[in-house]
């Protein structure tokens, strides 16, 4: 489990021994919780620095030569001025080009602008200013765990999609229905002791004797 800062001030965690997270005694700040744990486009960013650094190198590299009176030429400037003088913004190789890139700048920016898959599930503590972050399998682990120890249930796997958790349950009983409904008590119960920042639905099915 990780936890991290949303904010000044000092910290209050609110954790009974064992690591079971009691009730919030302060409002918790769900986006500030969320931004803590979002995760960074690592790759597009190491993308887009590596080429402005490449450019900046190469016109340091050219301009540092052509004062010197040798100009390095790393580029085919004359192949691509001659190039540019005989093509017209019409013609389909300079709308193609330009299409290129206003796709690729798109693209840059959607990457920052949205939010990738989250690596941690935030989870409310007793301190506005304190998030704890668990794995989603963990997560499901637990869920889990609390879904096995429901009377009857023989054993039980749960996985999390999204904003639902899907648990799959096998049992020994005739009344599947009522086995049914202690897991779905179970997951929910362990669920609301958790406390993660946003609404999960569960679904439950439970599997009696062949």
């Amino acid at each position: 489990m990780t936890t991290a800062e949303t904010g000044p001030g000092p910290t209050r965690p609110s954790a009974a021994p064992g690591g079971h997270v009691t009730e919030p005694t302060a409002p918790a700040r769900p986006r500030a919780a969320v931004r803590a744990f979002r995760p960074r486009r690592v790759i597009p960013a190491a993308i887009s620095a590596l080429a402005l650094l490449a450019a900046g190198i190469l016109t340091a590299v050219e301009t540092i030569s052509a004062l010197a009176g040798r100009p390095a030429r790393l580029l085919p400037y004359d192949q691509v001025s001659e190039w540019a003088a005989t093509t017209a913004w019409q013609d389909r190789q300079a709308l193609t080009s330009a299409g290129i890139t206003a796709v690729l700048g798109l693209l840059l920016l959607l990457f920052a602008l949205v939010a990738g898959r989250p690596r941690l599930v935030a989870l409310r503590t007793g301190d506005p200013d304190l998030v704890a972050g668990v794995r989603p399998r963990t997560l499901a682990r637990l869920l889990g765990a609390a879904a096995s120890g429901a009377d009857g249930v023989r054993r039980a796997r749960t996985k999390i999609r999204g904003r639902q958790v899907v648990v799959k349950a096998a049992t020994d009983l005739r009344d599947t229905a009522g086995v049914e409904q202690r897991v779905l008590t179970a997951v929910e119960d362990e669920l609301g002791r958790l406390a993660p920042i946003g609404r999960y639905g569960v679904r439950a099915r439970v599997r009696g004797p062949s």
